[in-house]
């Protein structure tokens, strides 16, 4: 699927490919030192590293709906350019204060505010304006492309991440993700290809609140992303309380240093990687419901393998644990991905991507924080196991609803991939 096709002849596509490629690389970095910084310099409690994780999608349920109005009336690449200058500002800055002495929780919690604005209003741009490059057909094969890059960083960043870490300190190995943002803004600026102009198909703009209720009628007056939103949700709830709790449990309770637990993740990148070249063909063999179930599944049992490292080779458990959590991940994403981009219209991609990301991306913040208030009380592998089980169970909501009557991706006038059981 990676080869021989369109979307190699079409250089547009190939910049925002190359340039998403580099910076979710970089971003790898952000994610294992920023909790670093707080629980092995500041010395953060279980629920300040839970409030740092929910600070980070806090914006999601407070801007998304918002965001997807003024996305679908805006044209998008100029949107994208400035949240990723955005995040790299803020970057930049904690390793200036670490420098002269001075960072403190407050400034990671102000950090990772802004670095999720910037994140709400490029990811949901940035969904919204893969179409515009590359064909309704051709949707699969450009998010897989686009996977691939999102799982290699899973390769190659967290052991990139530990390795900084280690070399220069948590505070200044963020650097390598202001950089990175700073070449994504380069790469989309140089994009050629006329964008269209919002609402050039002849639908008229309404209020605010009237998009935004479009969006949310489109979401759950169809069948499909009615049946999504939620297995997303419960997913979300289940798999980001227990997110806080990896930290603590590596570095607290198996008393790893930041490069192990780079490589950890970096294990979990390969059967990202594995994954995305593979779901084109996992989800001709075994259908889109079955897959996306399966895979949710997958990800619950690789959460649930974690516990484990406490009487068995921690590392060897642990890297076991994340490349199945990898391999079912990427399958899923991209799946879910292409699915809910196929059975929605140009112009409501947007408030579709807002409205489902309030959802489950809402679910997030509150989970991460519940999850580090959790970790405190109970131990963060008992949080693990908890979050893993509840995510689990987000494959019984496939199973027994339209998803899982799915052999293939519908199109946006029907479900003609929909079989009777």
């Amino acid at each position: 699927m990676l080869g021989g096709s369109r979307l190699w002849r079409q250089p547009d596509f190939l910049k925002l490919w190359t340039g998403q490629t580099i910076s979710v690389v970089g971003s790898q970095v952000t994610v294992l030192a920023l909790p670093t910084i707080a629980i092995l310099l500041l010395h953060a409690t279980a629920a300040q590293v839970g409030l740092l994780a929910s600070l980070q999608r806090l914006a999601f349920p407070v801007l998304a709906l918002f965001a997807g109005v003024w996305i679908d009336r805006v044209r998008r690449r100029p949107l994208m350019i400035a949240a990723d200058a955005l995040r790299a500002v803020a970057l930049l800055s904690i390793p200036l204060v670490a420098v002269v002495g001075t960072l403190t929780l407050l400034q990671l919690y102000a950090v990772a505010a802004i670095l999720g604005i910037g994140t709400v209003l490029f990811d949901i741009a940035y969904l919204a304006y893969v179409p515009t490059l590359a064909r309704r057909a051709d949707l699969l094969e450009a998010n897989t492309k686009l996977e691939v890059s999102h799982s290699g960083s899973y390769l190659f960043g967290p052991a990139l991440a530990g390795g900084l870490i280690q070399l220069v300190g948590a505070a200044q190995a963020m650097l390598a993700d202001a950089f990175s943002f700073l070449v994504s803004v380069a790469t989309i600026a140089w994009i050629r290809q006329p964008e269209p102009s919002p609402r050039g198909d002849g639908h008229p703009r309404l209020s605010v609140l009237a998009d935004i209720r479009d969006g949310i009628r489109l979401v759950f007056g169809n069948p499909i992303l009615r049946n999504m939103a939620l297995m997303l949700t419960v997913g979300a709830v289940g798999f980001h309380l227990a997110e806080p709790a990896f930290y603590l449990f590596a570095y607290r309770n198996l008393g790893l240093s930041p490069g192990a637990l780079g490589l950890v993740f970096a294990a979990g990148g390969v059967g990202a990687v594995i994954g995305a070249f593979i779901v084109g063909t996992v989800v001709r063999r075994l259908g889109l419901g079955a897959t996306l179930a399966i895979t949710i599944a997958g990800v619950g049992a690789g959460f649930l393998l974690w516990p484990l490292a406490l009487v068995g080779p921690p590392l060897a458990t642990l890297v076991g644990a994340e490349f199945l959590v990898g391999v079912s991940d990427s399958i899923y994403n991209v799946s879910q991905v292409s699915l809910r981009q196929s059975v929605t219209p140009d112009h409501l991609q947007g408030r579709m991507t807002a409205t489902l990301r309030t959802m489950f991306w809402g679910a997030w913040p509150l989970a991460n924080l519940a999850g580090g208030i959790l970790a405190g009380a109970v131990g963060a592998p008992i949080t693990i196991v908890i979050g893993g089980l509840i995510g689990m169970a987000s494959a019984l909501i496939v199973v027994f609803g339209p998803l899982g009557r799915l052999r293939e991706q519908p199109g946006v006038a029907g479900q003609p991939g929909i079989e009777p059981r």
